[in-house]
């Protein structure tokens, strides 16, 4: 039964045995609706390995997996399993007798088929465990005399459901009105007019909520139902959709329509309409017992919603479905073929994605669309639009991402004069195509730039300008370029220059070949200039890389973490241009690559990082300090992680005296390979980090001592929040610290390669929470501390 809480205890044992450390590695697989080899052996891999492109067949990918695991001790957990799984075809044989399987399905007689040794029925929750839920969710007012009969009543009437528990719950959180809980509880108890699968208990409360929203609203859920079972969506793309549908945005610029449509979804996951536990935090995906109830609130409103995406389609939907929908999800479906002219009066939403044997489209297909607004084909195997794209003249949205057999534009494209959104990124297209320059309504366009020989797209560099020039409404513009492409070095400042005349762009992806052209940018864009402040221009959002020995994005830099997404990368730069610190005022992500000029951090203005929140260093050979003498202002206030890199000439993170509020919201700090350091952080730093929760130094030879102790005892504990510390190849490390340290959060530590080291620091009454200490067996021997300690200290270690 969907709802019950599947998915939640495979978290909850995730958690536990990661705590306990009871396994050398946790695998975690979402099945989703992706019951395919390939998307199986991908999400381990990634979780093994962080180069999985080497492995595109299923037989060597297999044998890596095996290969990797066979004396490991593990636990792999499969999330929705709703289909067989030949586990040795992944790679997981039954020679691995270290290793363990755990599934979650709806299917009880998969655990058969599988053969699996014990399958455990998870019935609902007990009455008072639901009751527990709801008073938590409702809060204090559940307690009061006059409610506390009816939330009783409340509970039992969701069913034991706890998804249907949170969403009635934070409806009536609060709120201390008698009339309202007993109008709640009779609409909970009024006649089931639906009979469905799975609903039985719990749609009237859905329809509770349901009817609060306001009507705008309540379609934007709706569409959310088109998606497949469990799939995650992309916030942005989400919005953009609703945007095309003209659900939200409306005669809205494209920034306000983001805007609107975030606090949208925003309102929709406070309900529980939508589920923001998702691998990333810019995904959401619809709760399975919510998608139900609303493609069943659909047909009842007749929201015209065909979704296919439970079983494999040998053939396309029927052409009378095709006429009836007005949003049309075939999803991830097998597709092979389409109808050759399906009549579609009322459709609006087309989404066709990540079919991969899709890859022709009839001539005749488009010709009775006329209704069309959005149209996602990306990932299909397309090899050319037909010319039947014309008729499309109402599309606002179209999505050719991905679709790598494309390789160019029909002209009747630049028949779709409503067009407001294309992308094209990934595709064969690799270059500006004319027809571009037709479509004067683009708000947003995506595309990737590449100077292939007898390329189609290849335009000289006049008339590629003047596309850009004629595409005056543009708010969003996405160009990835290869920086060392010498075609892109020469055309890239003068396209630069055309945009910085585009008044209404708002987000930006672009490559400067280096400072000047970024330079010339910044000061003629009419958009960057107009800001409120020194840190705000109208700008929402900006990947600015600067520079031709550009790396991918750094491992440990996940830019979605900031919640404003304005992303610098400068490599291999001289100095310290004025523009980049002007840059650097409104970035929230930064990365420093290769400069080898630069001594002091500090000298890229560290008055102005402001906004600043993960910044990475790296490979900067003349680097001695990050901060120097601060006496006045706050340094980097709001910087979450701070990762250094390969920097050999690095003597000191800090130095001299800090101010208060310095790193005052570091949570994550990471040193590697800084070969002059000797001390990882000084006893000033150690002082401001109340919020670090994970440190790690690695690598760093002339490292002695962690953490700087200049008092015998400390009133205030350092680093209250450490939750981690990863000491690696740390051949002259003598000591973590010199003095009385309490580890108040301290749970996990691991010391490997630091041979000198011979005292942890731990006495087993200053580490209340640790839970794992990580090392070699032989180091652990060797250790000073006394019998009593390491006796009390031994059930945490996993060696290794």
């Amino acid at each position: 039964m969907p709802g019950v809480g599947k998915t939640t205890i495979l978290e909850n044992l995730n958690e536990r045995v990661a705590k306990l450390g009871m396994f050398d590695m946790v695998l975690w697989v979402t099945m989703s609706n992706e019951h395919c080899l390939d998307h199986i052996q991908q999400s381990i891999m990634k979780q093994l390995t962080s180069n999985v492109e080497v492995f595109n067949d299923p037989g060597k990918a297999a044998v890596f997996i095996s290969e990797t695991l066979k004396n490991k001790k593990y636990l792999l957990l499969l999330d929705g399993v709703s289909s067989k799984i030949e586990l040795r075809h992944v790679g997981i044989h039954d020679g691995h007798i270290h290793g363990k399987v755990v599934l979650a399905t709806r299917e009880r007689t998969l655990c058969y088929v599988m053969e699996m040794d014990d399958d455990i029925k998870i019935e609902r929750m007990s009455r008072d465990d639901a009751r527990k839920l709801f008073r938590e969710v409702v809060g204090h007012v559940a307690n009061h005399p006059c409610i506390v009969t009816i939330a009783e009543r409340i509970v039992i009437q969701c069913g034991e459901q706890p998804q249907v528990i949170k969403a009635v719950g934070s409806y009536l959180n609060g709120k201390l009105d008698e009339n309202l809980w007993l109008s709640t509880l009779s609409k909970l108890q009024s006649p089931q007019m639906y009979q469905l699968k799975h609903l039985e208990d719990m749609f009237t409360a859905f329809e509770l909520i349901f009817d609060e929203l306001h009507t705008g609203l309540q379609e934007c859920f709706l569409y959310g139902a088109s998606f497949p079972e469990d799939y995650e969506i992309y916030r942005d793309y989400l919005v953009e959709c609703w945007r095309t549908e003209q659900l939200i945005g409306i005669n809205q610029s494209l920034r306000k329509a983001y805007e609107e449509g975030h606090a949208s979804l925003e309102d929709l996951i406070d309900k529980c309409l939508f589920d923001d536990r998702c691998c990333n935090i810019n995904y959401v995906k619809m709760p399975i017992i919510f998608r139900n109830a609303a493609i069943k609130m659909a047909q009842l409103q007749n929201f015209g919603l065909l979704v296919k995406d439970e079983e494999e389609l040998e053939e396309h939907p029927s052409l009378v479905a095709w006429t009836n929908g007005r949003i049309i999800s075939l999803i991830n479906s097998n597709l092979i073929e389409l109808p050759q002219r399906p009549k579609c009066p009322k459709i609006s939403t087309l989404f066709l994605q990540k079919n991969k044997m899709l890859s022709t489209i009839p001539a005749s297909f488009f010709e009775e669309m006329s209704t069309l607004k959005t149209l996602d084909l990306y990932g299909t195997s397309i090899k050319e639009l037909p010319p039947s794209i014309s008729k499309l003249t109402n599309l606002r949205g179209m999505y050719l991402n991905d679709c790598q057999y494309l390789i160019n534009l029909p002209n009747e494209l630049g028949e779709l004069q409503s067009l407001q959104l294309l992308d094209i990124c990934r595709s064969g297209i690799s270059g500006f195509p004319l027809v571009i320059g037709e479509l004067t309504g683009l708000q947003c366009l995506r595309l990737s730039f590449t100077s292939v020989s007898g390329n189609q797209n290849s335009e000289s560099e006049p008339v590629i300008l003047n596309i850009f020039e004629r595409l005056v409404r543009l708010e969003e513009l996405v160009i990835i370029a290869d920086p060392k492409d010498p075609k892109w070095k020469k055309i890239a400042p003068g396209i630069a220059a055309k945009l910085a005349g585009l008044k209404k762009l708002s987000a930006l992806t672009f490559y400067f070949p280096d400072t000047e052209s970024l330079e010339a940018f910044i000061q003629a864009s009419v958009s960057w200039q107009n800001g409120t402040s020194p840190t705000r221009s109208n700008f929402r959002s900006f990947n600015i890389y600067v520079g031709s020995k550009r790396n991918d994005k750094s491992s440990c830099l996940d830019v979605s973490k900031c919640p404003g997404r304005r992303y610098l990368q400068c490599s291999g730069m001289k100095d310290v241009p004025c523009v980049i610190k002007e840059v650097l005022k409104r970035a929230c992500a930064f990365e420093l690559i290769n400069h080898h000029d630069i001594t002091n951090f500090s000298d890229l203005g560290i008055d102005g990082m402001e906004c600043l929140e993960i910044c990475v260093v790296e490979g900067c050979s003349a680097i001695e300090k990050i901060i120097d003498n601060l006496g006045v202002s706050s340094a980097l206030p709001w910087l979450k992680e701070l990762h250094l890199l390969k920097l050999h000439q690095l003597k000191h993170i800090c130095r001299g005296p800090i101010s208060p509020n310095s790193f005052a919201k570091l949570t994550k700090l990471t040193l590697y390979e800084c070969m002059k350091l000797s001390q990882a952080i000084s006893w000033e730093m150690a002082k401001e980090l109340n919020e670090l929760q994970h440190l790690s130094v690695q690598k760093c030879s002339q490292v002695t001592e962690v953490f700087e102790i200049c008092a015998p005892s400390i009133d205030t504990p350092l680093c209250p929040k450490l939750k981690m510390l990863e000491l690696v190849n740390l051949e002259e490390l003598i000591r973590i610290h010199n003095g009385t340290f309490e580890w108040l959060g301290l749970q996990k530590i691991e010391v490997t390669g630091c041979d000198k080291l011979d005292n942890l620091c731990l006495d087993g009454m200053n580490a209340r929470k640790l839970q794992q200490i990580t090392c070699k067996e032989t180091w652990w021997d060797t250790l000073t501390m006394s019998v009593e300690i390491k006796a009390h200290l031994l059930p945490f270690c996993r060696f290794v």
